[in-house]
């Protein structure tokens, strides 16, 4: 995509009338929006796009609009002006969403020749393998596994992925050609998202124990040596490692028994080769991110009794709380919210150069009118991380993600 030279970063986002578009970020304005993937033209609804490493194509959920041509699908749109092409497409008894507004959840591999796609059969939810690094690549899915709750991680050269799956936790190795994963743990459902090491070469889970408490594991991917138990949690916790760096936060997520953010609420730190865990905020938290260098999290503080949220920054150094906004999010954006750990995987909400956050809802004194005049409607946001301005809002939409590779390309 040819756009502002200045530009510093890249949004894809899902408009108000479900059309794909890419704005173009510098100085936390939109120098240049361009809609890629039209809803009346094509005649479908978009939902969910996922950049692929490198910016140069997304990946997008595609309904039919059309009541005599009934389809659900995931298309590949380059941003060099080819045409989109479709690269899985749902079962006819599988057109179902698997999460309220997301019709597949998308990882691209590290080096972006394939993509690990989460949808609907119709006897419930598979995983499966598309090649998509080029056009006409897609071919025929390679089916990993079935069942749910499933989450799961690339490994950073692309050559295995960890999956929890019902009640265990698998791994597979892609590179070895076999179809048969190692089982790690076999455990109670109660687990989010694992995470590699930066290079690789080790994993992290949780698992739960005894009464209301759980624990993570640190193991090694090339050993069938029982995991190492590195500290308790209060309840589950889910977990988000910075990138380049082993640096991991991990928050206490809701249970019916301590309610938001766990018993001690708040997030802690730790990095995956020293199990002494230290706390960065006392905070309740839904959920969190990190900022590039690894310097700082963004913590998403839900507000008693209300649907808003605060977003608050928090120096890794000393621990210093920074308020950058208030909203209440989009019902894509609260998906997001509720998954963080996973979607951190394969969504950015921070820019690349660390500059901006991206929200999607409606931000606190900054929503903006339906298409009709009536009444505030969801818009994509963008918040300077440093505190200088109040949301800026790009467009109305219900969700946005930054593209990996920056601003104009």
């Amino acid at each position: 995509m040819a756009g502002d030279a200045g530009a510093d970063a890249r949004i894809a986002y899902i408009t108000d009338d479900s059309s794909l578009a890419v704005a173009e970020i510098a100085g936390g304005e939109p120098s240049e929006r361009r809609v890629l993937l039209d809803m009346q033209r094509d005649r479908m609804v978009f939902m969910w796009p996922s950049w692929s490493p490198d910016g140069g194509s997304i990946a997008v959920s595609a309904s039919s609009s059309r009541r005599d041509d009934q389809r659900l699908e995931l298309w590949r749109t380059p941003l060099d002006g080819a045409e989109a092409e479709t690269i899985y497409a749902n079962p006819a008894e599988g057109r179902q969403v698997i999460a309220p507004g997301l019709a597949h959840y998308a990882s691209w591999s590290p080096q972006g020749r394939a993509l690990a796609v989460a949808g609907n059969t119709g006897a419930g939810i598979a995983l499966s393998l598309v090649a998509a690094g080029q056009r006409g690549e897609g071919g025929r899915p390679r089916r990993l596994i079935d069942g749910a709750p499933l989450y799961f991680a690339w490994a950073p050269d692309g050559r295995a992925l960890m999956i929890h799956r019902g009640a265990q936790l698998l791994l597979f190795d892609l590179a070895g050609g076999g179809d048969q994963p190692r089982t790690v743990l076999r455990a109670k459902p109660t687990f989010r998202a694992p995470i590699w090491s930066a290079d690789g070469e080790r994993y992290i889970y949780g698992a739960p124990k005894a009464g209301s408490t759980s624990a993570l594991y640190r193991g090694e991917r090339r050993s069938a040596a029982e995991a190492e138990e590195l500290f308790e949690a209060p309840g589950a916790a889910a977990f988000t490692r910075a990138p380049n760096s082993d640096l991991v936060a991990v928050i206490g997520i809701q249970d019916e028994q301590s309610g938001p953010g766990g018993d001690e609420g708040g997030i802690r730190v730790f990095e995956i080769g020293d199990s002494e865990p230290r706390r960065v905020s006392e905070h309740p938290a839904s959920a969190a991110a990190w900022t590039p260098d690894g310097t700082a999290l963004l913590a998403f503080e839900p507000q008693p009794s209300s649907t808003m949220i605060t977003v608050a920054r928090y120096e890794i150094d000393g621990g210093r709380r920074r308020p950058l906004a208030r909203f209440q999010p989009s019902a894509e954006y609260a998906t997001l919210l509720a998954f963080f750990d996973q979607f951190a995987l394969s969504h950015q909400i921070v820019s690349p150069d660390g500059r901006w956050l991206t929200l999607s809802g409606l931000a606190l004194g900054n929503g903006g009118a339906g298409r009709r005049g009536l009444g505030p409607q969801n818009g994509c946001y963008v918040v300077a991380l440093d505190g200088s301005s109040a949301p800026r809002r790009i467009g109305s939409g219900s969700i946005g993600f930054f593209s990996p590779a920056g601003g104009a390309a």
